[in-house]
């Protein structure tokens, strides 16, 4: 009897863990700010990121969307907004769909525009953090 109620109050612990994990996420504890800064063909990224950074702590940058420097913080830079590139835009996905994407992506925080910016048309969402 006391191993069935050991396994299911291991049970009950994770699930309250993860449940709690996810409420965190969805309030906004572990969203990084997210800024795209520039091209990566003629950048140091990781350089521009830092410059950029203010007071903000670099969390990473990277330039895997498109080669587009993109640098994450853990909060916005002061003066600056939190931008995320969220995939491209297209006659299929226009800027409602864009707009509707970043809604739902940032918790109703994000705003979406389809851009061109980079030689590329992409679905730009600016979000609080």
């Amino acid at each position: 009897m006391a191993n069935k109620m050991h396994k299911s109050f291991s049970f009950f612990l994770m699930y309250a863990l993860v449940v709690t994990l996810q409420l965190i996420q969805v309030q906004g504890g572990y969203t990084p700010c997210t800024v795209i800064l520039t091209s990566c063909h003629n950048e140091n990224c990781n350089q521009r990121c830092m410059e950029y950074r203010g007071d903000a702590r670099l969390l990473r940058s990277n330039c895997n969307f498109h080669n587009l420097c993109t640098c994450e913080f853990d909060r916005p830079p002061v003066g600056r907004s939190c931008t995320a590139p969220n995939g491209l835009c297209s006659y299929k996905c226009n800027e409602s769909c864009c707009n509707a994407k970043c809604k739902d992506r940032y918790r109703n925080t994000g705003t979406g525009i389809c851009v061109v910016d980079y030689n590329l048309y992409f679905c730009k969402c600016v979000y609080q953090r």
